[in-house]
């Protein structure tokens, strides 16, 4: 029985000195070492769909501050780590409305990646969030009509429309404490000195109570058509020319303005076909995939019973203004730079490696860019020894776009130095020499 515990202690005793050796070795070769990196963004994650994030004044707010974080990992994947290697989360999962002290978490970007966050490795640890329900309600427009038509001509009654619709009313959307203070949507129509019906695009303004504006909050339609027939009390009328318009600019442009020369016809003909007339149309105009300004001369559509006035053209010039669809959230992400198409002779170096860009878009396409490493690879083909400036032109997903100026980096390439030739060895005999036998004393 001694002897099987005997061999047992042994056995356990060469085990715990074979790994001691092993885990010496090993951290000498790969010790541990401290990374730090400073100003990452913070990603907001879990938020529900009914709640959204105010700052103190209620106010919808992305605005988050950069954290600055040490990690713990071993000296292999030190050399290799990068900040676009890991993400700062903020997990809202579960949370009702009401002032929150999330912890702050951070999380590898790639499944290969290990590491440890020391204590006070985060900075910092928490961030303050506070929740309000996302609400909507249905507030009326209120039309503002300033000014009035000249002498011989009267004002008809207003027409609110969107998408051809009359409509009355509008949804105001965002959090709870902004919403509830709207009691109307409010635009502004001028019709000083008219002589045709106005018809023009015009901007909702939520306001409370007091007629002051509120901030915070979405209206939708933001905009609406408002028309205000102008009728004259003689033969001649003078009409507004509305060009029709077919088909859709590209994905991510819209319709910015629409300038008609001459905007106004004068019209002649009986009081009947006359005052059936409120504004006068033109052949269709195709901006189907238009991602630039259109500028068209097409033929006006006269109605019959009707004719221009002497001097009257019989065609107008229409500059349909086409520009980017403005982007309603930004977000700051770093992108790495790599290098790519180096001759073999060649060796070459880039600064900065790692830039930050802001992106602009939707809440979901800047979640989803930001949850996968953003790399541009400069390609130096054909590029000699030199100095290079880049700008920065990382491939998007379509409705994302770069906010200002691209940023530049500089590459340095120089040629691999030649190495200098290793001196012959000195081809002399070397004199042999015999070995002496040393005796060895015996026990």
């Amino acid at each position: 029985m001694n002897g099987v515990r005997s061999i047992v202690l042994r056995a356990v005793l060469a085990f715990g000195l074979s790994f001691a050796l092993w885990s010496f070795v090993s951290f000498s070769e790969n010790p541990e070492e401290t990374a730090r990196f400073e100003d990452l963004t913070l990603q907001v994650v879990g938020l529900r769909d009914d709640l959204i994030i105010v700052d103190a004044n209620g106010m919808p707010t992305t605005t988050f501050p950069n954290v600055d974080v040490t990690l713990r990992t071993d000296r292999r994947q030190r050399s290799e780590l990068r900040p676009v290697d890991i993400r700062v989360v903020a997990d809202l999962s579960g949370l009702g409305p009401g002032d929150h002290v999330v912890p702050l978490n951070v999380q590898p970007t790639r499944s290969n990646l290990s590491f440890s966050v020391p204590a006070n490795g985060v900075e910092p640890p928490t961030i303050d969030i506070r929740l309000e329900p996302l609400v909507t309600l249905t507030v009326p427009i209120k039309l503002e009509i300033v000014g009035s038509p000249p002498f011989s001509f009267e004002r008809g009654t207003p027409e609110l429309r969107s998408n051809g619709e009359l409509i009355s009313n509008v949804s105001v959307s965002g959090p709870q404490s902004r919403v509830i203070r709207v009691s109307a949507a409010r635009t502004v129509a001028n019709i000083n000195q008219l002589r045709a019906t106005y018809n023009a695009p015009l901007t909702l303004t939520p306001i409370d109570a007091n007629n002051l504006p509120v901030e915070g909050v979405q209206v939708k339609p933001a905009s609406i058509t408002v028309i205000i027939p102008i009728n004259p009390v003689v033969g001649l009328r003078l009409v507004p020319v509305s060009p029709i318009i077919i088909g859709s600019p590209a994905p991510g442009y819209l319709v910015s303005n629409v300038v008609v020369e001459p905007p106004l016809i004068t019209l002649t003909g009986s009081s009947g076909p006359l005052d059936a007339i409120s504004l006068l149309q033109t052949e269709a105009i195709d901006i189907s995939d238009a991602r630039e300004t259109v500028v068209r001369i097409v033929p006006l559509i006269i109605p019959i019973g009707t004719s221009p006035a002497q001097g009257e053209p019989s065609a107008v010039q229409v500059t349909i203004n086409i520009m980017p669809i403005p982007m309603p959230f930004q977000a700051r992400l770093p992108v790495e730079v790599t290098l790519s198409g180096l001759g073999g002779d060649l060796q070459a170096s880039v600064q900065p490696n790692v830039v930050e860009m802001i992106f602009a878009g939707t809440t979901d396409q800047l979640t989803a860019l930001a949850a996968t490493p953003l790399v541009v690879q400069l390609d130096l083909t054909n590029l000699g020894p030199g100095t290079y400036q880049f700008a920065v032109q990382p491939l998007l997903p379509s409705g994302v776009s770069i906010v200002g100026e691209p940023p530049e980096v500089t590459v340095t390439i120089v040629a691999i130095p030649t190495p200098t030739p290793t001196p012959e060895p000195d081809s002399s005999p070397v004199p042999e020499t015999t070995p002496t036998e040393t005796p060895t004393p015996e026990p």
